[in-house]
């Protein structure tokens, strides 16, 4: 029997994971399709609309190699300055390098993410710029105003990303406070923040709940989307009743929402009663629910992908196979005529039937020709 895929969940404990704030699974980015309607769930509802008619149409988006690095990029620049020290501490050259070059580091990103955001909201392959381009654009509902550009970026520079292996350290304790009862579930995250050192290699470690949420449901399009077995159509009839690009950028706009909202009750902590606390958690639920039910989709779509590829390897060799027998009679008749022909010369100039021939290296009475030996070899 063959052993399931630890990717493969079925079930999958989505609530202990977005507590906390990790997904035992190796390291992996989502794609930039998954990436752009997740961004797409921080813009206005008429800007949201577009994008999802731009997926539909196939209007291509700007490409600048990959949108994850503008997360990277952008937790690099937005790092915040560290303390200054007690002035009646004497200087420290080691400190003040550092500082130095996380500033340069800083500064370096910042210039990159400026690049980038030419590059894509001022893209003419991908965005109407003449009048005429721009009325048809909109007439067609794919027109993206230069504002809402703007905006897509931003939003792309705050898309799910797993932390790297030293943040994910340095956020250890901060996860450990919060979800430690919840940690105890999941030996192999407790066991990686008790040590509070980096993680595993096998875990990815997110800023918040709400990154873990975001991740997942972009991770089941990205199943869905590049799976062998919805590629071939064996799923169609099922997936009719899905629209996994509605769902993300929906799911992208309720997760962006609670998560404004929590902050601005962070800050006013009276108006965090109970009824209105009770009501953000009821919708968090909801989602959890929503995540729940398309990561099992997405999982399953893995399990028909794990039953393929040995199936299709197989009628991949028989099919060459039954090709390869189908030409023999070619090969016969090849055969057939170059012995013909080679005979009509032997006896068209007899004397090269009694011709030296020249000894070929290792042959001789005592071994198989080297056709015979390269034969079988083969075999």
């Amino acid at each position: 029997m063959t052993e399931p895929d630890p990717e493969v969940h079925i079930d999958a404990p989505v609530r202990r994971w977005c507590e906390a704030r990790a997904i035992p699974m190796p390291r992996r980015e989502l794609s930039d399709e998954a990436a752009l309607l997740i961004a797409a769930g921080h813009l206005e509802p008429a800007a949201r609309e577009v994008v999802l008619n731009r997926f539909d149409t196939e209007r291509a988006f700007p490409d600048i190699g990959g949108y994850s690095k503008l997360r990277r990029l952008s937790r690099i620049a937005e790092a915040t300055e560290p303390e200054p020290l007690a002035e009646d501490l004497p200087p420290n050259p080691f400190v003040q390098a550092k500082t130095a070059a996380e500033a340069l580091r800083a500064a370096d990103a910042r210039r990159k993410l400026a690049g980038f955001r030419h590059a894509f909201t001022l893209n003419r392959l991908s965005f109407a710029a003449g009048v005429r381009a721009v009325r048809r654009a909109r007439k067609d509902a794919v027109h993206l105003d230069l504002d809402e550009r703007d905006a897509l970026f931003d939003a792309l520079c705050r898309t799910p990303l797993p932390l790297t292996p030293s943040a994910a350290a340095v956020a250890a304790r901060t996860v450990a406070r919060v979800a430690g009862p919840v940690l105890r579930l999941a030996p192999q995250v407790a066991g990686w923040v008790d040590g509070h050192g980096a993680p595993d290699e096998r875990l990815l470690v997110f800023e918040d709940r709400y990154d873990v949420l975001l991740f997942l449901a972009g991770l089941v399009y990205d199943k869905v989307s590049y799976s062998r077995s919805v590629s071939a159509g064996d799923l169609d009839e099922q997936l009719l009743q899905l629209d996994l690009p509605t769902d993300l950028v929906q799911i992208s706009a309720d997760v962006a929402q609670m998560r404004a909202v929590w902050g601005q009750l962070r800050y006013a902590p009276g108006l965090a009663d109970g009824t209105r606390s009770g009501e953000l958690d009821r919708v968090w639920e909801e989602l959890l629910a929503r995540v729940t039910a398309l990561t099992r989709v997405g999982d399953l779509v893995d399990v028909a992908d794990s039953k393929r590829p040995r199936r299709m390897s197989i009628e991949s060799i028989d099919q060459q196979i039954h090709e390869l027998v189908l030409r023999s009679g070619e090969r016969e008749i090849s055969t057939q005529s170059a012995t013909r022909v080679a005979g009509q010369i032997l006896g068209a100039r007899g004397e090269l039937g009694s011709a030296s021939r020249p000894a070929l290296p290792g042959s001789g009475p005592a071994g198989p020709p080297p056709d015979q030996a390269r034969d079988q070899d083969a075999r």
